[in-house]
Parts: C-alpha cells; structure tokens; sequence
C-alpha cells in the first residue's frame, strides 16, 4: 500500500534505508507524529496507534479508514470539472476551494477536498503562516497535465489502506504526541519522525501556531529517556544538526540521504535509536 496523502516529510521514497535497521517486536506499533503513514502501510503491524496533532491530517486517516467510497466519489466530481479547466481557471478554482476550507467542518468533504488541494498545489503547500492559501498548480499538472491522485490505481489504494485500517487491531488519536508516548509499553515499537529543526525557515506549517525550537527538542529528548525506562525501543528520523547530533549523541546514529525538491539537492538525515 501506498500513501494516500500528500504530507511534507513523506518518508515513501526512504524507507528502504532504515527499515533494516527496525528491530522484532511482539507489541504494539506507535507513531507519534504519523504524517502520511508510510512506515505504517509499509508494515502493516497487527496492533497499531497513530496519532498527529494536525486535525485536518487525522480527519482524513478517520474519513478514509470510515468512508473510502464517499472520499473517491468527492475526487471524482472534482476531476470532471477541474481537468477540463485551462490552466489559469485551474488554479482560480482551487484558490477560491482552499479559500473555503478554515470554515468547513471536519467531515469527509473536508477531508476530500484537503487531500485533493494537497494534490494540486505547487510542493503541497496549502497552509503558509497560520493561514490557508493556494500557491499555484503542481508541476506535474502545469507542465504534464498529469492527475495520478484522479486515476483508478489511487482510488484502488485508498480501499486498500482503508481496509487495513479497519482489519487489524488500531487506534488513532489527535492529541499532544506526549500523550500517545504514556500509552508505549515494553514488547512495543515506537517510530518518531517529528518535525524537523533546521537552519532555514520553512515556508508552510505542519500545523497552526506550532513552534519548532530547542524547547520542542528537549521535550522530545525527555519524552525518549522515559521510552527507555520502560524499556520501549524506538526509532527516529531527525535532520543532520550539530544540535541533535550532540543531543542524542548517547545512542546509535546512522545517516541516509535525501533529495530536497525545494532546494534541489541531496542532504543528509539521521536515523536515531535506543538499540544496535
């Protein structure tokens, strides 16, 4: 299965260079910070807790566990009207629907509209500064005119991820990630792929009226010494700091690279865990 979501820090394309490094475990699977749920599709775990603290992001992992049928019906009127648009009519719809989510319930058309703006927007990016808004159209629809999230295969994925979600043994919150961490026992698996904290100053948020700083850092600290106490193994993908590197410099750290679109280059991020 794939993700079903457009999500900044997706993990899809890397997991093929840590997911060696997860350890056998009889409990139960925790992500904290889920985003796109790649590594949780990836393992399709029998037991499983997601949360994240966006609600927009966990509407729409309820809206497609509950609803998948409605979800690809929503896209597919979308896509009738929308491919056949010119460009510049493309993206004066999708501003004027985007402009129209702060104040549409948390319900299966927001969540169907949230994903589909998701989609369409130049990086995924919908939410700049607090404040929803429409940069422009993906590059693969301006320059292609290419709609994979409107096509059959997307739709076959959507039923498959929610039948997973509804056949095996899983709970998913919206709550502080501290709060989902209490729940991690000895025998569980905790991965943690939090926002990350870097030099440049990001362009969208991951979620209102976040602040990402060393506070944000030592809290997540102190949250992985209490997963050791109770003898929890975990996992966490983090940018390649000095500030992290020193701050978790007690346990394994490996390196793995990736291709930033947004600056279009490879970078280097860590892998940390409490085990060898």
């Amino acid at each position: 299965m794939k993700t079903f979501v457009r999500w900044q820090g997706n993990k899809s394309k890397h997991l093929n260079k840590f997911i060696e490094y997860i350890p056998e475990f009889s409990g139960t699977y925790i992500e904290p910070f889920v985003g796109s749920g790649a590594m949780l599709l990836k393992l399709q775990p029998e037991k499983w807790i997601i949360n994240d603290l966006n609600k927009d992001l966990i509407n729409i992992w309820k809206s497609v566990k509950e609803h998948p049928q409605e979800i690809i019906k929503i896209f597919k009127e979308f896509g009738k009207k929308f491919k056949h648009l010119s460009k510049e009519n493309k993206v004066k719809y999708c501003r004027e629907i985007t402009s129209k989510i702060e104040k549409t319930p948390y319900d299966i058309n927001r969540a169907s509209i949230y994903i589909l703006m998701k989609y369409c927007a130049y990086m995924g990016d919908i939410l700049k500064n607090d404040d929803f808004s429409y940069p422009g159209l993906d590059m693969n629809i301006y320059l292609n005119n290419r709609y994979f999230f409107l096509e059959q295969n997307n739709y076959n994925n959507i039923i498959e991820v929610s039948k997973f979600l509804n056949n095996s043994n899983g709970q998913i919150y919206n709550k502080d990630y501290t709060i989902v961490l209490d729940k991690a026992k000895s025998g569980d698996f905790v991965f943690l792929d939090p926002p990350y904290i870097e030099s440049h100053n990001y362009q969208f948020n991951y979620n209102k009226g976040e602040e990402l700083n060393e506070k944000f850092l030592k809290k997540l600290y102190k949250q992985v010494k209490k997963l050791n106490k109770r003898d929890v193994k975990w996992m966490m993908t983090q940018a390649d700091t000095k500030q992290i590197k020193e701050m978790f410099k007690e346990y394994t750290i490996k390196k793995f690279k990736v291709y930033r679109r947004s600056s279009k280059s490879y970078v280097n991020e860590l892998i940390i865990m409490n085990y060898h």
